[in-house]
């Protein structure tokens, strides 16, 4: 029985307050990161290696954990997952320099082996009718938590410590993976009576699947040059305090979480790509109002808004791979995804480091220019496609 017209189950509740109180334990220390591995020694430079490792890791576990998804009951790799990443804040509060940061990062992105099967759940638990709303609740309730703890996080840092705020963090991810616990057994679902359980995935049998994997692993790749520096770029150019940075940080995120089911009905009545067009291009207006006024916290907060609602769109990509796929394989399928968008999104912080090193504005330009470029095709129908029609009147 479905508990509301989100077609929420209980168990994609379970999930949804996870991922919420999951949500606030990282946001307790995840945009203050950067200017606490300054704190520990480390250089922008610095901060896109330890970003670009995150990547890595998080990019070779979740195509085995998708693989993982379709054979192994997905209840137990999801409670097995948060309990792996939970021991890291912990670890993070007692680093005496950046480099000791390294082991941490590794085991908190490497328990991303357990997403596509959280994915895979979303999917075999929401109808078809409300899968966009369903999927896009589960996956933005983690901004949801995220909202009150840059805040949060910016105080207990300046008036007491780093290392309270990663306590804090530690015990809501052991909170927060209690609460999968209640969740019923999702086993991997059996092939039909005549249906071939080799699923091929090759781009020539799978087009569609694999146009949207290169589409966000180039989305993601654009977006990873610029996001790990908006921090030190608001400390180091716009000499704001890290009270608010962590304010602006939270309204960015409050309007990306409130966004999230808002595209889910828009990508339904306008479709996908049209509608992931239109949340690029405010993402794109967010980085020229960051580039415009980085001193301004009136700016930072415009530019928080936009991008923040921007990237509600981005939950819309993994709907559609979703809709191209069928329930039996949704773990291979979403754990291929993940692993080429990671991948992707990897290697651009790096580079990104490099540009920030020689002139701090030079990642949100360069980002700036690639997402308004992604936004205008995308609006403007892909190629060899017509421009899609404009909703009918209701």
């Amino acid at each position: 029985m479905r508990l509301s017209k989100l077609g929420m189950t209980p168990d994609l509740w379970w999930m949804t307050l996870s991922m919420g109180l999951w949500g606030l334990g990282f946001g307790l220390y995840g945009i203050l990161w950067p200017l606490y591995v300054e704190h520990l020694g480390g250089s922008a430079v610095v901060v896109g290696l330890l970003s670009t490792t995150a990547g890595f890791a998080t990019a070779f576990v979740v195509f085995p954990g998708g693989w993982l998804a379709d054979r192994v009951d997905r209840r137990k790799i999801l409670i097995w997952g948060a309990a792996v990443a939970v021991p890291v804040p912990f670890m993070f509060a007692w680093a005496p320099h950046w480099q000791w940061l390294l082991p941490g990062v590794l085991l908190y992105f490497g328990s991303a082996f357990s997403t596509p099967a959280m994915q895979a759940i979303i999917m075999t638990e929401a109808t078809s009718e409300h899968l966009f709303t369903a999927y896009n609740v589960v996956m933005s309730v983690f901004g949801a938590g995220m909202v009150v703890g840059p805040t949060i996080g910016g105080y207990l840092a300046t008036h007491y410590s780093y290392s309270l705020v990663f306590v804090i963090s530690g015990s809501l991810y052991a909170v927060s993976t209690l609460v999968l616990c209640p969740i019923k057994s999702h086993p991997p679902i059996k092939s039909q009576k005549g249906q071939s359980k080799k699923f091929s995935w090759t781009p020539r049998r799978r087009p569609r699947l694999f146009q949207w994997m290169l589409f966000s692993a180039g989305l993601a790749m654009v977006q990873g040059l610029a996001w790990p520096f908006v921090v030190p770029y608001w400390k180091s150019v716009g000499h704001l305090s890290m009270q608010t940075i962590g304010f602006l940080g939270s309204a960015g995120i409050l309007f990306g979480t409130l966004s999230g089911p808002v595209w889910g009905k828009i990508g339904q009545r306008w479709g996908i790509p049209r509608s992931l067009g239109y949340g690029m291009g405010l993402v794109t207006m967010g980085f020229m109002a960051l580039i415009w006024a980085p001193s301004s916290v009136g700016w930072g907060l415009c530019a928080g808004i936009l991008r923040g609602t921007g990237e509600g769109s981005r939950g819309l990509a993994g709907v559609a791979v979703g809709r191209t796929i069928r329930r039996q394989e949704a773990g291979m399928a979403y754990g291929l995804f993940n692993f080429v968008t990671e991948l992707a999104g990897a290697v651009a912080p790096v580079p990104g480091g490099l540009l920030y090193a020689h002139w701090p504005y030079a990642p949100l330009v360069v980002a700036a220019f690639f997402t308004g470029i992604i936004a205008w095709w995308l609006v403007n129908g892909l190629p060899g496609r017509p421009r899609p029609a404009p909703p009918l009147p209701t």
